[in-house]
């Protein structure tokens, strides 16, 4: 999504009744969406919590928010990312209960989810899904392992091969065997646009 929470408050109108799961990078938008425009990465996390805590949504973790809790007593000068930097200074702004409020929230949303559907296990994760979550493994439920088009490598980490697994990160559409990337930050189209005939669709 990077931050275009205007397309997204349009597609949750048009199915209200839907429990949206957001595969992480819920913030900072890339400086190549020239059809969107930025907006406040704090209006962003306002309406996805509320929608969270009314139980319509689901926010996994990925590495932009992650980025955000791993900072929140960096030095603003040791920042290496523009935009964390902005976000933050977004949230020192706020009033101390609302910028806890945020924060805590965030620290708690969870870093995968299994959902099973239609006879089907779909497992979810930013980068990558795990069983278990360890601190050994969970920058690469983040920020991933390497790119899918590498070799098959990211379809190593696909191991039940009845399941369904779906991230995003990689920035490119990608359906092969089990795996399906539906990130399409390379892509700014208006509508719908098909990644899986069959039953993926990334709406923007």
């Amino acid at each position: 999504m990077h931050g275009r929470i205007d397309t997204l408050e349009k597609i949750v109108s048009k199915s209200p009744d839907f429990h949206y799961v957001l595969i992480g990078d819920s913030i900072h938008h890339k400086p190549f969406f020239k059809r969107t425009k930025k907006t406040s990465p704090i209006r962003t996390l306002e309406y996805i919590k509320g929608m969270c805590l009314e139980g319509k949504m689901t926010l996994l973790l990925g590495n932009n928010e992650n980025y955000i809790l791993e900072n929140l007593v960096t030095a603003e000068d040791n920042i290496i990312k523009k935009e964390t930097r902005y976000t933050l200074k977004c949230l020192r702004e706020l009033d101390f209960d609302s910028r806890l409020d945020i924060i805590s929230w965030l620290a708690r949303c969870p870093l995968t989810a299994t959902i099973k559907a239609n006879k089907q296990t779909y497992r979810l994760g930013h980068a990558l899904y795990s069983e278990k979550i360890t601190k050994q493994n969970r920058d690469q439920i983040l920020s991933g392992p390497g790119y899918p088009w590498w070799k098959e490598y990211l379809e190593e980490y696909c191991p039940n091969k009845k399941d369904i697994y779906i991230h995003g990160h990689y920035g490119y559409p990608y359906v092969r065997k089990n795996l399906r990337i539906i990130d399409a930050t390379n892509f700014e189209g208006i509508g719908l646009y098909y990644v899986n005939r069959e039953e993926f669709l990334i709406h923007y």
